[in-house]
């Protein structure tokens, strides 16, 4: 009798696969739970017992939206019932500024909520902050989460457990250290390596392939911490300031803009680090499978030509989403400066994008041979290394 219908190999693969069901179904289970925690705590997502010392922050629904014409312009004077507070259910009112005089600019739809502040030292009077976003970002957010499990199935669900350890990451270490005080460059340095062991683990399970793919991303994330740092002396960028980051030189604690951007470039380019180490550990892994007497050369090249077509879809795209995102800013540095397109590039917010771009396209063709290599020299070896202990086993339960 073969090894592979031995009785006692059957019990053994049936048992194993019972319990992955199980734990599919276990976690699952949770993340189901959590998901529907979530969307019911959706109406109750307030900042309200949050001050930042001078002002408390208060949720309001919009029940009357009127235009008011003033001297210096024109604003709306809204009435809202408040929905956080002593003064919770009451009817007040508050007046909104209205960009370029026109009453119709952000629009107010009635039932919509607003975020509303009043001094913490007592004040009486509410004023108007902004729309309050965030019931509908974590909307969109559980849509996402869902689409991906229903979709992906069992590797979605690891997915999503892969970036909430990521987010947890990101905001129970990252973003306190550099608060803090602490260098957000090595912070960002730190949390991309707990990231990167961490997540692709969960996201991806326990398996040859993934070590590979983790091995290949570690080696190349330092290699992506260097770029960065010779991409900042060669561009000579250091952060704009402005007025949407001027308030970062008047806190508690000194950061550095510098460090801030170059530590965000390297969280940035985690994402596409992923994608190429563990597709193409995943590629050398299924070739190697459909014939295993292939030698480190031939599964070198043959993962090395799957690669290729996956980067050149990647740079195009690492390429049209930073643009994207830099848009409004050339749009709004050419409008403003009249100055020639060189000039207009030269513009540091967008040699950001630039710098972001080049060094993650930069990152993931290193990514890309370096992983393939690995795979392709250690997977053979890995599989005759634990076929052999297998046989044994086998041998020692067809003579028990």
């Amino acid at each position: 009798m073969s090894a592979h219908h031995h009785p006692i190999s059957k019990v053994l693969s049936l048992a194993a696969s019972r319990k992955l069901k199980k734990q599919h179904i276990i976690y699952g289970s949770i993340i189901a739970l959590v998901l529907f925690v979530s969307a019911m705590s959706l109406s109750d997502l307030s900042p309200f017992n949050t001050s930042n010392g001078e002002l408390r922050y208060y949720r309001a629904t919009v029940l009357q939206v009127e235009d008011i014409t003033l001297q210096d312009g024109r604003s709306q004077g809204i009435k809202v019932q408040l929905l956080d507070g002593g003064d919770k259910g009451h009817v007040v009112g508050v007046t909104r500024n209205v960009n370029f005089g026109d009453a119709t600019y952000k629009h107010l739809p009635v039932g919509s909520e607003l975020l509303l502040t009043k001094d913490s030292a007592g004040g009486s009077q509410y004023l108007y902050g902004d729309r309050w976003h965030m019931p509908g970002v974590a909307a969109l957010f559980l849509i996402l989460l869902v689409l991906v499990i229903i979709v992906g199935g069992w590797r979605g669900v690891t997915s999503v457990l892969g970036l909430v350890i990521s987010i947890g990451i990101l905001s129970v270490y990252v973003l306190p250290q550099i608060l803090s005080g602490y260098s957000a460059y090595a912070a960002c340095i730190q949390g991309a390596l707990m990231i990167t062991v961490v997540s692709v683990y969960v996201a991806h399970g326990f398996s040859r392939r993934t070590t590979m793919a983790l091995i290949g991303s570690v080696v190349t994330l330092f290699i992506i911490v260097g770029l960065v740092a010779l991409a900042t002396y060669l561009t000579g960028i250091s952060e704009v300031i402005d007025e949407n980051t001027m308030g970062i030189l008047y806190g508690s604690h000194p950061i550095s803009l510098g460090d801030l951007l170059t530590g965000g470039i390297v969280i940035a380019s985690l994402g596409v680090l992923y994608d190429i180490t563990t597709s193409q550990a995943a590629a050398v892994d299924e070739i190697y499978k459909a014939n295993k007497k292939q030698s480190f050369k031939t599964l070198f090249g043959k993962g090395l030509s799957v690669g290729r077509e996956h980067v050149a879809a990647l740079v195009n795209t690492l390429a049209l989403v930073y643009v994207g995102v830099a848009l409004p800013s050339i749009v709004i540095t050419s409008l403003y400066n009249h100055a020639p397109l060189l000039v207009i590039f030269n513009d540091e917010t967008i040699i950001e994008e630039v710098v972001r771009t080049c060094v993650a396209s930069i990152g993931m063709l290193f990514a890309l041979p370096i992983t393939t290599a690995l795979a392709a020299y250690v997977l053979p070896k890995w599989y005759a290394t634990n076929n052999r202990q297998l046989m044994k086993r086998v041998k020692i339960l067809i003579n028990w």
